[in-house]
């Protein structure tokens, strides 16, 4: 039996037997050889040579589907206004609503807030209190923007001949720290605004938390996770095109325009307006008060001073992108209700207005309180924050009124005379 065992470990050890029997691969080497690793190289490879070439470059960003959202609407506006705007008020739905109301108000007609930007209102108080004052504003706030998505407005929007004179910033503390949103590049807003600019250089500053920056990285890099919007409406069209000679009733309207009862009965919580659905009525009485202090108080419960920060960097940011395009800055307060107030922490409010009256006097740039004028009343606000036509009067009032009192504010107005 010992014989047979040593007899067996020599005949398993022999060198002759090891250079007959096959070598096995290695697992680089079975790596390399799978059709997945094969597959993966050629993704690379597509992709690279994507990137370099970039086929859809000169694809009008305005041409690219998107849901018709409050941004989608207000840009396309001002875009259309002829002759461009010479005051822009940047804001949220504070300074939307109120001002937006006030102007059916002033004009004595419907509005439509989906596709009627223009506050004539504002533009009769500034020639009332600037003889000499010829030119046009535009109401540019949007529901839950952040004080970035104005930078984005900014950065994107004010072009060449489309560059206001004057901007109006109105803030409320919401503005700056509102903490349904994990970081600046997670609004609505912002994802729209950003096919219009390169923002890479936004990176870290925008996309704060790991799943949005990881979306930003895939849209980025990836070319058809990026250009996947670019891709769909170069074939549209050259699907259209082939197929008008033969099927003229395929081209008579765009694909993505067409809309399910299904998808108008969700529109909205896609955060997309349609024509005709908000208007606002002259002499309409406002309809009881909305008790939204729930709301109110979820966006104020934990103070996130991380964010505020960084609204607050956006906001410096903003205001010298500004005098870079050559527009004058303006930041006005804006008024909050009693109950509004009372149902955030202490000392919120008052970080806010310190906040904004130090960086304007630090940077020599005109601030107006709002709430300093003692004239708002509760039958103003239409809910904590709020407010209906009677305040947007107020607002526009105190706002007009008080910019051309500043020397800068006039001159840039005048078109340059003092």
């Amino acid at each position: 039996m010992p014989l047979t065992t040593s007899k067996t470990r020599e005949t398993s050890t022999s060198p002759e037997v090891q250079e007959s029997a096959p070598r096995q691969p290695s697992l680089m080497g079975k790596i390399a050889a799978s059709a997945a690793f094969k597959a993966g190289v050629l993704v690379i490879l597509a992709n690279l040579i994507l990137v370099l070439t970039n086929p859809f470059a000169k694809v009008d960003p305005d041409s690219l589907p998107t849901l018709k959202s409050w941004v989608f609407w207000t840009t396309q506006d001002y875009l259309n206004q002829k002759p461009s705007p010479s005051v822009v008020l940047l804001g949220s739905s504070l300074v939307m609503n109120s001002v937006w109301m006030q102007e059916a108000e002033h004009l004595q007609k419907d509005v439509d807030i989906a596709v009627n930007h223009r506050t004539q209102y504002m533009e009769s108080v500034l020639k009332s209190h600037l003889p000499g004052f010829t030119g046009t504003c535009f109401n540019f706030g949007l529901p839950g923007a952040m004080v970035s998505d104005g930078y984005m407005i900014v950065r994107t929007l004010f072009v060449k001949e489309k560059t206001p004179k004057v901007a109006v910033i109105c803030l409320g503390p919401r503005d700056l720290m509102d903490t349904s949103f994990s970081c600046a590049g997670a609004t609505s807003h912002f994802k729209y605004l950003e096919r219009y600019t390169d923002t890479k250089d936004l990176l870290d500053l925008a996309y704060t938390s790991a799943w949005p920056k990881i979306n930003y990285m895939l849209r980025e890099y990836i070319y058809f996770v990026g250009k996947k919007w670019h891709a769909q409406i170069t074939t549209s069209e050259g699907m259209k095109a082939a197929m008008a000679p033969v099927l003229p009733a395929f081209t008579r309207k765009s694909l993505f325009d067409q809309k399910t009862e299904f998808d108008k009965q969700f529109a909205f919580l896609r955060s997309e307006v349609e024509k005709g659905v908000y208007i606002a009525k002259p002499n309409a009485q406002t309809v009881g008060f909305y008790d939204n202090g729930k709301d109110w108080r979820k966006r104020f419960k934990n103070p996130n001073d991380e964010m505020f920060q960084n609204q607050l960097t956006w906001l410096k940011m903003n205001l010298a992108l500004l005098k870079e395009k050559g527009v004058q800055p303006v930041i006005v307060n804006l008024p909050m209700s009693e109950l509004g107030l009372k149902a955030i922490r202490p000392g919120i409010y008052e970080r806010h207005v310190q906040t904004l009256s130090a960086l304007c006097k630090e940077q020599n740039i005109p601030y107006i309180d709002t709430m300093k004028e003692g004239r708002f009343e509760a039958a103003d606000f239409t809910d904590y924050g709020h407010m209906d036509a009677s305040g947007g009067k107020k607002i526009v009032d105190i706002a007009a009124s008080k910019m051309v009192e500043f020397p800068q504010v006039k001159q840039a107005l005048l078109g340059g005379k003092p």
